[in-house]
């Protein structure tokens, strides 16, 4: 079990309104002194993993996972396959290769937020593979790729401190009483929520793996982003069966960590991926049209996106007043703002 973070004891404000989904035990009502820490995980049923049907090649649910119970979770994260096709790298090479794209959601409920999240795909060949000569996909590119930043803020630190002797140019400084020179230096920062991409090498040269890293903006606490969609190019040297190996791991805050504390997820069942099927594509509009079962190698980079949240500007209508005409018994119904309305009443 992983120790305490000390600087994880702190709750912001935000927490702090958090309400205590435990109830508190009758017993402990004779002794105000007492107190009870119940951790408890209710879990998706049949050992917290995603399998494969019997036979099931290429699944499109990836994994998926949470904590907390099914009507009430503090998160809920899943991926979900949007693209698998097998084809060639570019036209004139010939290449055998495949292209992956997946969509990830990271949600969280009751204020919990996810602070982070580690993805890693790692190709292998399939069981009954392990004889020939095959040696595995290798991963050519990943999108995205590279380090990413995302809502940006700044902020500015001040600090103050004490000094005995004079201090130089710089710095604020003025005297007190005591003799004492007290300086206040003046620092900006920039935070940014962040997505880190690489396909990174094993010992021997081979790049067999594709990594996603997602952090929150640490200075904002508001977590990570909630959807985000990764492309995967992997180049073959036969048609043979492989296998993809997920591993999705999240950090949420204190209170959902505390939840989720004595769970124990199972990995999720490999993804059997056959080059012999049919392209497996869900994606709309242009996103599909980018996909070029011949020329996979291209517009990789386009395919990819994230979403921190969605604003709903339609949210704010206009309001409905009715209103009878003098002497008549017809209705006529008039459309006001709520601006206007505010006016006709004063």
């Amino acid at each position: 079990m992983e120790a305490i973070d000390d600087s994880e004891l702190w709750m912001s404000g935000e927490e702090d309104e958090y309400e205590d989904e435990y109830e508190q035990q009758d017993e402990m009502k004779g002794d105000p002194t007492s107190f009870t820490l119940e951790m408890s995980v209710e879990g998706q049923p049949g050992g917290f993993h995603v399998r494969n049907g019997l036979g099931q090649k290429q699944r499109p649910s990836v994994s998926g996972f949470g904590s907390g119970s099914k009507k009430k979770p503090a998160f809920r994260v899943s991926c979900t396959a949007r693209a698998i096709v097998h084809g060639t790298l570019e036209d004139k090479s010939k290449t055998k290769a495949t292209l992956l794209v997946y969509d990830f959601s990271f949600f969280s409920y009751r204020k919990t937020r996810i602070k982070d999240a580690t993805i890693c795909f790692e190709f292998e060949k399939a069981t009954e593979n392990r004889g020939s000569q095959f040696k595995g996909p290798k991963v050519v590119k990943v999108a995205p790729y590279g380090k990413h930043v995302m809502m940006q803020t700044t902020e500015t630190v001040t600090r103050k401190m004490m000094l005995e002797a004079g201090v130089s140019g710089g710095v604020v400084a003025t005297a007190n009483a005591k003799g004492g020179t007290e300086i206040s230096v003046e620092k900006t920062t920039t935070h940014a929520a962040e997505i880190t991409g690489d396909n990174p090498c094993d010992d021997w040269g081979n790049y067999f793996v594709s990594n996603w890293h997602l952090d929150e903006n640490e200075s904002q606490r508001n977590g990570i982003v909630s959807r985000l969609r990764t492309c995967i190019l992997l180049t073959r040297d036969s048609d043979e069966v492989f296998n993809c190996i997920p591993t999705i791991n999240v950090t949420p805050n204190f209170r959902a960590w505390l939840g989720s504390l004595v769970s124990s997820r199972q990995p999720d069942d490999p993804v059997i991926l056959d080059p012999e099927l049919e392209p497996y594509i869900t994606l709309e509009g242009d996103d599909a049209k980018k996909i070029d079962e011949n020329n996979l190698g291209a517009g990789l980079d386009g395919l990819w996106d994230c979403t921190f949240h969605s604003t709903f500007g339609e949210a704010e209508k206009v309001s409905r007043t009715v209103t009878q005409l003098a002497g008549s018994g017809t209705a006529v119904e008039t459309v006001q703002t709520v601006s206007e309305a505010k006016v006709s009443a004063s």
